[in-house]
């Protein structure tokens, strides 16, 4: 009597996927289609919600303790970048699951034996294109990061600051710093604190004593001050730089502080 073969279905998708519409639900359906024109039985369904640029998935980890504990013979996938990014890691953890005696389907490459010398060959060729173009993607995010920062401010505010856009159409454009005059006195507070030859403690300190309020709430109550936020308010070399640095990106005075905590990132 042959022995029943078991399978598990190894799921992935990042969040930048699943906006697109590239599901979990769609994948394992798929897959479970699939299944019924086979005689194997599903044992167990393995599932991340993460890039697939490398290994360390949480669920990837277990699925490979369980593959050498014994528990299915083969894994099923939608297709080969779903178990990873990198040829490398496919490659060698393919090899490492057939030690231990289990196998990949991959339901893209369903009708390719990609355990034969030609099959092995245009899995490689398929994962090496999806490390090719997950590699220009990123490059191409980082170069238009780059591009934007040259002409509008990226990231968060520093402290004295708040972040101003114009919208058009859905669009954010023009991103630039405003000034935030209430965080503006306190910044000259802690620097006249500190002129005095006053520690980051005793600012802090005289900060909370004085009920002067932090940016940041936590269950809608402010935080309270710490050392450490000061020194990097103070020590952040941007307060130097600021106007050189926002030469074109003008400045703008914001005294309504409601205005500018909506505004603020």
């Amino acid at each position: 009597m042959i022995a029943e073969y078991k399978i598990a279905y190894y799921i992935r998708v990042s969040r930048e996927e699943q906006a697109k519409g590239y599901s979990p639900e769609g994948q394992k359906s798929t897959l479970d289609n699939w299944m019924k024109d086979t005689k194997w039985r599903w044992v167990k369904t393995y599932q991340d919600e993460e890039s697939g640029k490398n290994i360390e998935r949480k669920r990837f980890q277990e699925m490979l303790v369980d593959a050498k504990n014994g528990l299915f013979n083969g894994i099923c996938m939608f297709d080969n970048d779903r178990f990873s990014r990198s040829t490398k890691d496919l490659l060698n953890v393919m090899d490492d699951l057939l030690s231990y005696g289990v196998k990949l389907h991959i339901y893209n490459l369903r009708h390719i034996d990609i355990y034969s010398e030609q099959g092995r060959f245009i899995l490689t060729n398929f994962a090496a294109f999806s490390e090719f173009f997950r590699g220009q993607l990123a490059s191409k995010i980082r170069v238009g990061v780059k591009q934007k920062m040259k002409h509008e401010w990226f990231g968060q505010a520093p402290y004295g600051y708040s972040i101003l856009s114009d919208v058009i159409g859905n669009r954010k454009k023009n991103t630039r710093l405003i000034r935030n005059e209430e965080e503006q006195t306190i910044l000259e507070i802690m620097r006249q604190l500190k002129s005095e030859e006053k520690s980051y403690s005793e600012i802090a300190q005289y900060l909370n004593e004085n009920r002067i309020p932090t940016r940041l709430k936590r269950n809608g109550n402010r935080c309270s001050w710490y050392a450490t936020t000061v020194r990097n308010i103070l020590t952040r070399p941007i307060y130097e730089k600021e106007e050189k640095k926002q030469d074109g990106l003008s400045i703008e005075s914001q005294t309504n502080s409601s205005q500018t905590s909506e505004q603020q990132v």
